[in-house]
This record gives C-alpha cells, sequence and structure tokens, in this order.
C-alpha cells in the first residue's frame, strides 16, 4: 500500500488540535473548490475533544459552518441521545451553546445521523443512503459516497469504522454500508450500522486519529506489512490520502 502520512504529536489534546487545524483546512478547500464541505465523522472520546478544539474561538472564526454537512461513517443502533450514539458527543459539542455563550455553530438540518430508530438494519442503511444522494453528495461508480473529509478512530482490535477483524464489510467488492451483528470480542456490544472500506478510497482526504498508549499494540500490528487487511482493517486507511495523527504515547511501538 502507498504510505500515508505520519504525524506525532506530545499527547492526546496536541491530536485533537491538529485535527481541528486539518478539518478546518480541509473545509476551506471544500468550499473553495465546490461550494461545501462534506465531513464524515466518527464516535468515541478523541473526536470530541476535536469538536471542542473547533469552538475555541480563534478556530471556530476560521471555519466555514455554513457551508459544512456532517456525516457517520458508523454508528450503535440506538437512539441518538443514547450515551453510546456517536452523534451525543457531536450534539454536545457543536449543537448547543459553548461554555462562554457562544451560540452553535451549526444547525441541527446540517447534521445528518443514521436512522437508528428505523424498524431494522436493512431500512436504516437504504435510507441513510438515499440521504446522501438527496444532499447530493457526489458517488463514484461503485456507488460509494466521496466525502471531503473521512474522520476515523482506531479500536484495540485495529478496526476502524464498525468494521471488526475478520468482517465481510473488509472484503473487496463489500456492499456500500450494511448493518453489523453486537461484536462479541469488543465493547460496547450493540448493533452496529457501517460504511465498508470502500469508504476511504473514495475519500478526498481521511484522517486517522489514534491518541493514547491504548492504541500502541494496535497500530504496531497496523503498520506491519505482515499483518493482512482482514485482522486489522483499519490498514485500509494507508493511503496516499490518509493523514494519521497519533501521540508519542500510542507511537511508541511503530519503526521510526
Amino acid at each position: 500500500m502507498s504510505a500515508p502520512t505520519v504525524r506525532v504529536l506530545g499527547d492526546a489534546q496536541g491530536v485533537a488540535e491538529a485535527a481541528a487545524d486539518q478539518v478546518i483546512a480541509a473545509a476551506t478547500a471544500a468550499v473553495a473548490a465546490r461550494g461545501i464541505f462534506h465531513l464524515c465523522t466518527t464516535g468515541g472520546s478523541t473526536p470530541a475533544a476535536l469538536y471542542r478544539a473547533l469552538r475555541e474561538p480563534s478556530r471556530a472564526a476560521q471555519m466555514p459552518w455554513r457551508e459544512t454537512q456532517i456525516w457517520f461513517g458508523d454508528d450503535r443502533f440506538v437512539p441518538r441521545a443514547d450515551p453510546l450514539s456517536n452523534v451525543a458527543p457531536l450534539d454536545a459539542q457543536l449543537l448547543t451553546a459553548s461554555p462562554n455563550g457562544a451560540a452553535s455553530p451549526l444547525v441541527a438540518s446540517a447534521v445528518h445521523p443514521w436512522p437508528t430508530t428505523a424498524a431494522d438494519a436493512p431500512t436504516a442503511v437504504g435510507a441513510y443512503l438515499e440521504e446522501l444522494r438527496a444532499a447530493g453528495v457526489p458517488h463514484t461508480p461503485a456507488g460509494f459516497p466521496i466525502f471531503d473529509l473521512v474522520l476515523i478512530g482506531i479500536g484495540g482490535d485495529g478496526h476502524c469504522l464498525s468494521v471488526f477483524p475478520g468482517s465481510p464489510l473488509a472484503l473487496e467488492g463489500a456492499s456500500v454500508a450494511a448493518g453489523v451483528p453486537a461484536p462479541t470480542h469488543i465493547e460496547p456490544q450493540v448493533p452496529r450500522l457501517s460504511f465498508s472500506l470502500g469508504v476511504l478510497a473514495s475519500a478526498r482526504a481521511v484522517l486517522a486519529l489514534a491518541p493514547g498508549a491504548g492504541k500502541a499494540d494496535a497500530l504496531a500490528r497496523i503498520f506491519t506489512t505482515a499483518t493482512v487487511l482482514a485482522d486489522a482493517p483499519a490498514k485500509a486507511a494507508l493511503i496516499p490520502q490518509a493523514t494519521w495523527l497519533l501521540d508519542t504515547a500510542s507511537a511508541e511501538k511503530l519503526p521510526a
């Protein structure tokens, strides 16, 4: 695989701030080129820190909020208000007033969560794919949405999105998106909805966020050529348009 860009920051806060700066740069470029910025984000603690960094006044003033549309690479099949939802951190950080009283920079209609109130996973997936087309998101001939930037976190087992080791969503020719049964090897053990790995290759840019010592073993496996994609699906982000933001703790076991 072609090499991505890898940056090692001092700590998790440094990763969040660097990620915020890259989101702003990608947004600015997308709006200049196409008049809109389609961001596909993720869940977990790291994006919450990124959202907080985007609300910092100097960064918030640079972000083209009105032209920004936010999608999700995956989510747990739970209500939006559930603490396990990938949308909940974004709601708390970007759709509420900031601690200093600044109004939310986004309108609620700019955030597009997976329809987790649908009757079942196939219905939810079909509705989400239809919403993407209705919103004018461009697609590849294979049917993958072309996001301006896709954010991913990295699981301790080497997964990204909700594509776990051994998942059919890691296979060539996998469907664009699908329901994912509740994993038994990793928490939380709830069903998911997820794009397959092809959404990374179709993106204009990918940003992989992996701070913390708990990611060190997974990163060592991902960046080892002996590890195959099926065993560490996040290897799909080892592509030229990807930037990996690590910190000194998570990068500890990588070769120089």
